[in-house]
């Protein structure tokens, strides 16, 4: 009797710890964390009636008190502190896609996913960790109230209330969006860039004037994310829909080119393609944009320059050592300047800059610091400076440049931010997307019912240079992000 309780104290513990891992990693399904405090129940009862039954093995009694103890705590904090319980970051064969933007739910399903958003809004984001504010408060109250009146409600229109609710936050990480499978885009769209012009108006209703009428729908810290948001709603199906329009009726693009000339063109349903027609539409080459790798870099011996693109700032083996053989060439050639293009760069892992400084001959740089909520608990992490493990063996002393855009967002934003911040460099183009002094590190979340996509910020950073006071990173020499590497060769010309 004895061992049966001490075997079945034992396999407690077992099931209850790997909740967590089959939480994070193997399970597409969710369950409460609630889950975990009854298994650590299960784990104490079990435990208590073996220490009950067994009056004289020492040893064991000390194995299954130090076990139990180890579990109880492993499972409160692996659920009720991990910024990653029930989220889809880690879990393989997930499908991302939402429902169909306007696939219409009931309304106690879009309450139910309301609620699920605003449980993980409230567990995980750093400015809720004393509470919800006011103002968010109530928003959420008056968007319950408006779906309580409704019978159905479509899956984008959920969407935009929810993130009426986000928004305030004035976080660009954390909101709630539509990731449609069947996402289509107006096919005249790229044939209008060709010619040189962009879209000012639609339905006579100017771009400022819809920043302005959608700002409360939008989750973004610099005005310029806002802008390329909207961007891309405005020439999408799903999009004019979040924006109000009734594409049936057809929606009237304003056009103007740089020199002032304006055109009108009306589109309809029909003018709305898939991704694979739409490139076919404009002889876009799928394959080739496929096949890109995230980075590569080209010298150019004449103008004495090297150039990295990074479009992503993924940490992996292809950017080391793609990083390290321009650094080879570049000490074999003698090369003088260095460019990192970050203009279409919406992020990733920080480690990418932390990588390519090494390559500088700096001894340490500052990284400004973090908070990261876990639950109930609030860390404090770091002390803003980072000591360069260099590579002596590579160093590089001469000028570098960073070209960056509005759509240079999070990592990348940071990789701009050290570069500024310690003076290593100089930047052109345009202040990157969020502000220095926000939020990241998010956990992802699919919405049950709607199956919505969610990210929520689990860190506050604080900028490398804690006394600087701008809220974005400018840019040393501010001009157009198309027009930053004609400015990089202008400026290497004037040497």
């Amino acid at each position: 009797m004895r061992k049966r309780y001490f075997l079945l104290s034992i396999l407690f513990d077992i099931m209850a710890v790997s909740l967590i891992p089959a939480n994070l990693l193997l399970i597409n399904f969710n369950f409460p964390e609630l889950v975990c405090a009854i298994a650590s129940l299960m784990v104490i009862v079990f435990s208590v009636l073996f220490l009950v039954k067994d009056r004289s093995k020492k040893t064991a009694k000390a194995i299954v008190n130090v076990l139990a103890l180890f579990t109880v705590v492993v499972s409160i904090f692996g659920s009720y502190c991990n910024p990653y319980w029930n989220s889809i970051s880690f879990r393989k064969d997930v499908n991302y896609y939402s429902k169909s933007y306007n696939y219409q739910i009931s309304s106690d399903e879009a309450k139910e996913d309301l609620k699920y958003a605003m449980k993980y809004l409230r567990k995980l984001h750093p400015a809720l960790y004393k509470g919800v504010p006011d103002d968010i408060s109530r928003q959420y109250e008056i968007v319950k109230k408006r779906i309580e009146q409704w019978d159905e409600i479509s899956v984008n229109e959920l969407a935009k209330e929810t993130e009426s609710i986000f928004s305030i936050l004035k976080d660009g990480h954390t909101f709630v969006t539509g990731n449609y499978e069947d996402r289509k885009i107006m096919k005249y769209y790229h044939k209008w860039i060709y010619e040189g012009y962009e879209i000012t108006a639609v339905n006579g209703i100017s771009i400022d004037e819809l920043l302005k009428q959608m700002s409360g729908y939008y989750s973004f810290e610099a005005t310029s994310w806002e802008y390329e948001l909207l961007s891309d709603d405005i020439v999408t199906e799903a999009g004019i829909d979040y924006l109000g329009f009734d594409i049936d009726d057809g929606v009237e693009y304003t056009l103007t080119s740089a020199d002032g000339r304006t055109r009108i063109e009306t589109c309809y349903l029909n003018d709305f393609l898939p991704w694979d027609e739409y490139a076919e539409f404009n002889d876009i080459d799928n394959a080739k944009t496929s096949e890109r790798s995230f980075v590569n870099y080209e010298i150019d011996t004449e103008k004495d320059i090297a150039i990295l693109r990074l479009d992503q700032c993924k940490y992996n083996d292809e950017y080391v050592s793609c990083v390290r053989r321009m650094f080879e060439e570049i000490k074999d050639k003698g090369i003088g300047n260095v460019a990192v293009d970050l203009r279409y760069n919406g992020g990733g892992s920080s480690l990418v800059a932390n990588e390519f400084i090494r390559y500088l001959d700096v001894d340490s740089y500052k990284v400004g610091s973090m908070g990261w909520r876990l639950g109930f608990i609030y860390l404090k992490i770091g002390s803003g400076i980072s000591k360069n493990e260099k590579y002596k063996d590579l160093l590089f002393s001469g000028n570098l440049y960073l070209l960056t855009s509005a759509r240079t967002f999070s990592s990348a934003m940071m990789f701009a931010q050290f570069v500024k911040d310690n003076n290593l460099g100089t930047i052109i183009g345009e202040a990157p997307g969020n502000d220095p002094n926000g939020y990241g590190e998010i956990a992802v979340f699919k919405l049950p019912n709607s199956q919505l996509y969610m990210q929520i910020s689990t860190k506050r950073f604080y900028r490398a240079d804690k006394e600087c006071t701008d809220d974005l990173v400018y840019p040393d020499i501010e001009c157009k992000s198309e027009l930053a590497m004609e400015k990089l060769y202008k400026l290497l010309n004037e040497k």
